[in-house]
């Protein structure tokens, strides 16, 4: 029997759509969630070393607002918090977990969970947005590269798989 307190994934998929859809008719723009950790990163920053983050291009359009930190990327990621935190918590989902492997210690499960999510953001910048961003706003936008992007990282996935399965048996 199927568990009730989990949204079908169809559903879910249906909704995710519709908010892509919204965001496109009420923001102008797509999703995404990167931009708002080099948002963060660069007035943190700038904050500490003005003079240093000042000569880097990259960081010049983070800090050039009058008001940066009333963007909508810091609001989407505020409501995608708190709007899982509610649905968990609603559903009776909400458990403080450390998901591991059995043979996985939790120094290591830390340790590479810390550096692969330093990996992704990098490489999300890199590619100039992250999975949210280039596959579903670019996929939605018929881009090749959404949809090359998409392609390359199930690949990617599939054979990192092959190398850490050890450590979740």
């Amino acid at each position: 029997m199927r568990d009730k307190r989990f949204c079908s994934p169809y559903q879910a998929g249906i909704c995710l759509g519709l908010t892509l859809l919204a965001t496109f008719y009420i923001a102008g723009r797509g999703l995404g969630a990167s931009g708002a950790i080099a948002l963060v990163t660069a007035q943190s920053t700038y904050t500490v070393i003005p003079d240093f983050i000042s000569r880097l291009q990259y960081f010049e359009q983070y800090i050039t607002p009058i008001m940066p930190l009333i963007n909508w990327n810091l609001f989407l990621l505020g409501g995608l918090f708190l709007g899982s935190l509610t649905g968990a918590l609603m559903s009776g989902n909400f458990k403080v977990i450390m998901d591991r492997g059995a043979s996985m210690s939790v120094k290591t499960r830390l340790l590479t969970a810390f550096f692969a999510g330093i990996m992704i953001g990098f490489a999300s910048r890199l590619a100039r947005g992250c999975t949210s961003g280039v596959v579903l706003t670019g996929g939605a936008q018929l881009a090749v590269a959404g949809w090359i992007f998409m392609v390359a990282m199930f690949a990617a996935g599939f054979i990192m798989v092959a190398f850490f399965r050890r450590l979740w048996s």
